[in-house]
């Protein structure tokens, strides 16, 4: 495995770092012959527009008006099939924006409503601005046919970050020649540098959604490779300044749990934003309260690492994208505020109670990007010690015992803009640090580099981590190097990456561990479709391989996929995948054990999501060469719009697994030897989960979510491994009850109205109720899904109830 060594491979990944760069500045990134497209915005010297969505305005009869909108889809490059009318002014404070989108057939306007950021199938109409004007980030302001707001900011690739909200103003109306909207975006919304004239970039977006179309007024084609650097250019814009601005937005919250726990003013906090400069602003958060934020879905885990959650709290995920790294979570934000448990409690003592999260006393966050490209992130947070209540063995009374000490937790992000492209080199690093506990740190290099027209990247990181007790530190590192064709109808991209024995981010970030290490390399190519050919619209496919070995040469994984997913012309879509695992060897355990080769086979068919009513299957099946170990599974999904304002999501999912060798534990006899002990196990999972929608106004909303599930699990035939790296067993008399059932029922109603931009009253009513059984009959091994998801809403579990208003101010 010589030729494997880690330190061959950085070697290797660093020369080809360089040859790339060299190959770059050589062939550098150049600029349009053609000038691109721009529109002129003026300056109004007297009333500023009424923002209602009219254009009756004096200003909109002296602004210029810009059109010429092309398709991006369906017909690609054809001129749009309705026509779309910009115009734009500027004042001291803000930005404005008139826009007319004529329609042929203006009672089949698709005006449905829906909470803020909501992803709607309506007619839409998006201004994208660069106020830097650096080619590579922005912002994005939609208002939908109904008047529901849509923002977000713009890096490098088109998205960006769907979390970033800002406080501006939109309206629209609806006409016999089609519908109109006003913007007023506030410079305060915006981050630019002091100049005495301005040039921004920006491009506008039309979505027609009964055509499927989309229309933008700069081209920017589905084979090219970034968005904000395509953007025209917006000129006439003088003499404004980037200004300072403080907003403050406590809340006061109310909230009663079950029937004896009730306080009317239970949690007061708040955040506070100050834009320090015209690029950095810095945001702090003082007692955070997450209540109206949905619950974790329930799941069955009996793997050997731990489930990974998307994050939801509003101040975490604000801003995101700053602390993000394209191929590794080294940061995971989920970390703050987790269910505490660091200390077990001791041996014999019978756990009472114990929080469900660990209390977030204080968070700040400084955000920023200088004159010269540089965007840097700053996160500090605070969480407090906590305990659980605690009976000791042979005691009466009950106490208080430490389960997660005063921790403190740090994350600092810098990314530097190169190439005069969509390209980036970065640093991070992240701080762990526990009153009277062990510390944790890493540091990492990353980078993203694409270079000959955004075709080709190549992108990788470096990192080191040290954690555990100070006088006996685990210390590890990582490399990984990728090298990618992005663009045109073939595209491909090899791999390379090595985690060492030790490297462990698991307590500010997420990563499996790997005790003995892992060397890995990956090749996959794709072939892409844009243009319709016989049934489809477009369509894609794509081969991936890897092995991976550990460091004492031991090859733990190898195997290949195939997937193709097309759409149809009738906006159906599918996708089907084949993958097959090759025998190796698994690490995951206390043992190495011989893992058999396996197949599995997978689908799903959604049908067009713009009907009333439109649906998914996805149907998947598994079986491993042992003959007996298989799993399989089945999704369905429905979404029903009944009216313009309410949409209803239903979608139930049942899975069975047969394990011939599932890992139960290492056990240790009186003689001090070790038995790995293996169990057939035959477990079924059933979940259902419903979602409800109904928006009254753009600012008024209802959302309820509900998620019952159900896992049960039947242990036989106990067996002990023979010999590591075999799957050879023999009997093993376990008399412990390795059987399972358990379910629970979670759900969230939601009452959300923003009674001014950015000010908001969450009324919310949360249940959360789980339970296990210990003893099981065969009758309780049975599923019976009816009576057994009528059981979760009698279960015991938390009933809670809370009332919370942010009130936002601007200075």
């Amino acid at each position: 495995m010589s030729n494997n060594h880690p330190c061959s491979l950085i070697v290797w990944g660093l020369i080809i770092i360089v040859q790339v760069i060299v190959l770059t500045d050589l062939k550098a990134h150049q600029e349009s012959l053609e000038s691109p497209k721009s529109a002129t915005a003026i300056n109004i010297h007297q009333k500023p527009p009424e923002i209602d969505g009219v254009l009756d305005d004096d200003i909109w009869g002296e602004a210029p008006t810009f059109s010429g909108f092309l398709q991006r889809d369906p017909e690609q490059g054809k001129p749009a099939t309705e026509k779309t009318n910009f115009q734009i002014a500027y004042d001291d404070e803000a930005i404005y924006f008139g826009i007319v989108c004529y329609d042929s057939e203006p009672d089949k306007i698709s005006a449905r409503l829906g909470r803020r950021d909501s992803r709607l199938d309506s007619d839409r109409i998006s201004i994208n601005l660069d106020p830097y004007h650096d080619h590579q980030t922005g912002y994005w302001f939609s208002v939908y046919a109904s008047g529901v707001q849509n923002d977000g900011s713009l890096s490098g690739r088109r998205g960006g970050d769907k979390t970033w909200d800002g406080i501006w103003e939109a309206k629209t109306t609806i006409h016999d020649q089609g519908w109109s909207a006003e913007f007023k975006i506030p410079y305060h919304v915006l981050r630019f540098t002091q100049k005495g004239q301005y040039v921004w970039g920006i491009n506008v977006l039309r979505d027609i959604s009964r055509k499927n179309e989309r229309d933008l007024w700069v081209l920017i084609t589905r084979e090219q490779s970034g968005w904000v650097s395509y953007f025209g250019h917006l000129e006439g814009i003088r003499n404004i300044s980037p200004p300072s601005h403080l907003e403050v937005t406590p809340y006061l919250m109310g909230r009663s749990i079950h029937e004896n726990q009730t306080s009317l003013f239970s949690s007061i906090g708040g955040n506070v934003r100050y834009g320090i400069t015209s690029g950095t602003s810095v945001i702090a958060t003082v007692n955070p309260d997450f209540g109206q934020v949905e619950a974790d879905p329930a799941e069955l885990n009996l793997s050997a690492f731990e489930s990974y959650y998307d994050e939801r709290r509003p101040f975490f995920v604000e801003g995101a994208s700053i602390f993000r790294s394209d191929d590794y979570e080294l940061f995971y934000s989920r970390r703050i505020g987790k269910q505490p448990g660091r200390f077990e409690i001791p041996s014999g003592a019978q756990e009472i109670d114990r929080p469900e999260a660990t209390t977030i006393l204080s968070a700040v966050k400084l955000t920023g990007k200088t004159k010269n490209q540089t965007t840097f992130g700053v996160l500090n947070a605070v969480t407090a010690p906590e305990y659980a209540k605690i009976q000791a063995k042979d005691e009466a009374t009950e106490t208080d015992h430490l389960i997660e000490p005063l921790t403190n937790y740090f994350v600092g992000r810098i990314n530097q803009d190169v190439l005069a492209g969509n390209s980036r080199v970065g640093l991070i690093t992240t701080a762990v640090n526990r009153q009277d506990s062990e510390s944790a740190f890493m540091g990492a290099l990353d980078w993203n580099l694409k270079f000959h027209d955004n075709k080709y990247q190549l992108s990788g990181v470096l990192s080191t981590s040290r954690s555990g007790e100070s006088g006996t530190p685990k210390d590890g590192y990582l490399a990984h190097f990728e090298f990618d064709k992005r663009r045109g109808w073939l595209g491909w991209g090899a791999q390379v990456a090595t985690k060492s024995p030790g490297y462990d981010v698991n307590d500010l970030g997420f990563s499996d561990i790997r005790k003995l290490g892992v060397i890995e390399c990956g090749f996959d190519s794709r072939l892409r479709r844009d243009d319709p050919i016989g049934p489809f619209r477009k369509g894609y496919a794509r081969v991936n391989s890897w092995v991976e070995w550990n460091y004492d040469g031991i090859r733990v994984s190898n195997g290949a996929d195939f997937w193709i997913w097309g759409e149809l012309k009738n906006y159906w879509d599918f996708r089907l995948s084949v993958d097959h695992d090759f025998e190796s060897i698994d690490d995951d355990r206390d043992v190495l054990r011989r893992r058999p080769s396996a197949w599995s086979i997978g689908c799903y068919l959604d049908t067009d999501d713009r009907k009333a009513v439109s649906f998914g299957l996805s149907p998947r099946f598994s079986r491993r060469d042992d003959g007996l170990s298989y799993s399989r599974r089945l999704r369905l999904s429905m979404e029903i719009r009944p009216t313009s304002n309410i949409e209803c999501r239903l979608g139930p999912s049942y899975s069975q697994r047969f394990s011939y060798a599932q890992w139960i534990d290492t056990i240790r006899d009186n003689e001090g030897l070790d038995h790995y002990v293996y169990g057939e196990l035959d477990s079924i999972t059933l979940d259902f989960t419903a979602r409800l929608n109904m928006s009254f106004t753009p600012n008024l909303s209802f959302q309820f979510y509900m998620q019952p599930f159900i896992a049960i699990g039947d242990y036989q035939n106990f067996k002990e491994l023979v010999e590591p790296q075999t799957y050879d067993f023999r009997p093993y008399n376990l008399n412990k009850n390795r059987d399972f059932y358990r379910r629970s029922l979670r759900s969230n109603m939601v009452l959300r109205w923003e009674f001014q931009p950015g000010s908001t009253l969450f009324v919310v009513w949360s249940q959360s109720r789980e339970a296990e059984r210990k003893s099981l009959t065969s009758e309780d091994l049975r599923l019976r899904p009816l009576d057994q998801f009528a059981s979760t809403f009698a279960d015991d579990g938390l009933n809670l109830f809370l009332v919370k208003i942010n009130y936002w101010f601007g200075v």
